[in-house]
């Protein structure tokens, strides 16, 4: 545990000195991201920071290999592989803006070879009271995950602070888990990412002087889900736990993204084209200040993860645990949209 809490505060250390160093260079190489219609900023902000948590945790990496703290196979380098992928991927997308398809092809053909080199899959798709054995169909389960929740996470960094909670808090309580169950191989890279994550958050919350760009949410993106399913299917000694468990230190990426996705879906619209209907989204136009929303994803971040942990300390109460988050998530949903459609209305006729 003490290993991993120190390659976390030394990522942090080095996330600190460099994400400056690549605001400066995204600023003088124009790589920024100018306002438009849908955005929640005014004013051009250099795009592209997540470049300053992924160089120190590359770094990080490289040290726990020299040294023999991890292997070069398996998890850990599927890992790298997939992270450095999609770096390359989201970093052409911040500066010629890729069209969709041919990202997502290059995303999804990625993510096969990083799953076929780990050995992940989703071997029971469980909820508490309810499971499903997938046998084959676990590797198409696992890709659709990884694939999906790359990308959800990409559509929910939206503003100041809520991508670099998400990786600070979701990173972190998966690294404080696979430490207790005595899995440095997850860890170790875990702990990596939550210590760039304060880096991050240094210069973007609550006043944003970078922004991720998805040369920082996409790999981040696969990175957590790589990492849950490690927890489920791994081989290591945190392997083995119900996948719910594990989700829930992403949920509230996954619950509002998955949401958001479906409405859209349901009411015909494209999900996949550019909108500001996320339930944080919501809260903005609003009128919610941006500190304000990303502090209650934080604090309810927080709660997941603690819940997380009491269910796995205490397996009889994860029914509870898993099902009374997702009533707190549903119901912050329901009151956000009945509060945002009030709050249009009142508009409409003023």
């Amino acid at each position: 545990m003490f290993d991993t809490v120190l390659h976390a505060l030394a990522t942090a250390a080095a996330s600190l000195v460099c994400v400056p160093v690549v605001i400066r260079a995204l600023a003088g190489s124009q790589v920024l991201d100018i306002p438009n219609e849908r955005s929640s900023h005014t004013r051009p902000v250099p795009r592209g920071g997540g470049i300053g948590m992924l160089v120190p945790w590359a770094a990080g990496m490289i040290i726990l290999w020299a040294a023999g703290g991890l292997p070069f196979s398996g998890f850990p380098l599927a890992l790298a592989v997939g992270v450095f992928g999609l770096a390359v991927i989201g970093f052409a997308d911040d500066v010629h803006d890729l069209k969709p398809l041919f990202r997502l092809l290059l995303e999804g053909a990625l993510v096969a070879a990083c799953l076929a080199l780990s050995g992940l899959r989703v071997e029971v798709l469980s909820v508490p009271g309810f499971e499903v054995t997938l046998g084959m169909a676990g590797w198409l389960a696992a890709w659709l995950f990884v694939v999906g929740f790359t990308n959800m996470f990409n559509f929910m960094d939206g503003i100041n602070g809520i991508a670099g909670f998400q990786t600070l808090i979701g990173a972190g309580g998966l690294a404080l888990m696979a430490a207790h169950l005595g899995d440095p191989v997850l860890a170790l890279p875990m702990a990596l990412l939550a210590g760039g994550a304060v880096g991050f958050l240094r210069y973007n919350f609550p006043r944003a002087s970078v922004f991720m760009g998805d040369v920082g949410s996409l790999p981040i993106g696969f990175a957590l889900s790589m990492a849950v399913l490690r927890t489920h299917t791994g081989g290591g000694a945190s392997s083995g736990l119900p996948l719910w468990l594990p989700v829930l230190f992403i949920l509230p990426f996954l619950f509002d993204a998955t949401y958001t996705l479906v409405n859209r879906a349901l009411k015909g619209r494209n999900p996949f084209h550019a909108h500001r209907s996320h339930v944080y989204q919501r809260l903005t136009v609003s009128g919610w200040a941006h500190v304000r929303v990303t502090i209650i994803y934080a604090v309810f971040m927080a709660m997941c993860a603690a819940g997380a942990f009491a269910a796995h300390a205490w397996p009889d109460w994860g029914f509870e645990i898993f099902w009374g988050l997702f009533a707190v998530a549903l119901g912050w949903t329901v009151t956000t949209v009945t509060r945002v459609r009030a709050f249009m209305t009142d508009r409409s006729l003023s």
